[in-house]
């Protein structure tokens, strides 16, 4: 017999409406997508399974997402703040086209409103331009030896050299005083993730009917 907490997720994945799908949809119709919608991306590299296989504890789910970036801009386009390289860079969204990349946006109960969309940007846009934080990866691999134990992550603060999901977690604090279920330098990809299944957040896009479909398989079991 199912238990609530499965029968919630169940409903979650299968609430109206559906969020729309393709990147031609997307093309023609770019708004869509809001600032201050959250990407969830994963990859298909061996990086990328090496990140959702480090942030994955014993007790869960399979992770389903190995990157995070955040809606800065929609105009002609989407633009989304994202970790490019060694680089936190503003770029397209449409930069995910041609990669071996699944996509699936999800955005705040309800929305949000004008003046926090502006501060959320704002505090996004503080992390353009600096060094990605490498460092902070090795504390999240020497957490997963901990079974993802919070120990590690704890001593990584220095807000110069951040990572995707640590970008973030932070602009989100910052502005909107919004955790996603941890401190924010503790946050990772499928933390975000996790999070935004549990607090039914609208699932406003993904790429493909077969990524909605393979990330629901992660949550309803």
């Amino acid at each position: 017999m199912a238990s609530g907490a499965e029968n919630e997720r169940a409903d979650y994945w299968h609430e109206m409406p559906a969020p729309r799908l393709g990147w031609e949809l997307l093309w023609r119709q770019p708004h869509t997508i809001e600032v201050g919608d959250i990407v969830h991306v994963q990859g298909g590299s061996l990086y990328s399974r090496a990140i959702r296989w480090m942030t994955r504890a014993s007790t869960e789910a399979p992770s389903w997402a190995s990157h995070t970036a955040l809606v800065l801009q929609v105009a002609d386009s989407v633009t989304v703040i994202d970790t490019v390289r060694m680089r936190v860079r503003a770029r397209p969204l449409r930069a995910y086209r041609f990669l071996p990349s699944k996509l699936l946006v999800s955005r705040v109960p309800g929305g949000l409103s004008a003046r926090q969309k502006a501060s959320l940007a704002e505090k996004a846009r503080d992390y353009e331009g600096r060094l990605y934080g490498v460092f902070k990866l090795l504390s999240h691999a020497l957490d997963r030896l901990l079974d993802n134990r919070y120990f590690f992550r704890r001593l990584a603060r220095t807000d110069d050299y951040p990572i995707c999901s640590w970008m973030v977690a932070y602009a989100y604090q910052r502005s909107l005083g919004l955790l996603f279920g941890c401190p924010p330098n503790a946050a990772q990809p499928d933390d975000i993730l996790d999070y935004c299944v549990a607090s039914h957040w609208t699932r406003v896009w993904a790429d493909s009917a077969h990524t909605l479909a393979e990330c629901q398989s992660v949550y309803v079991r």
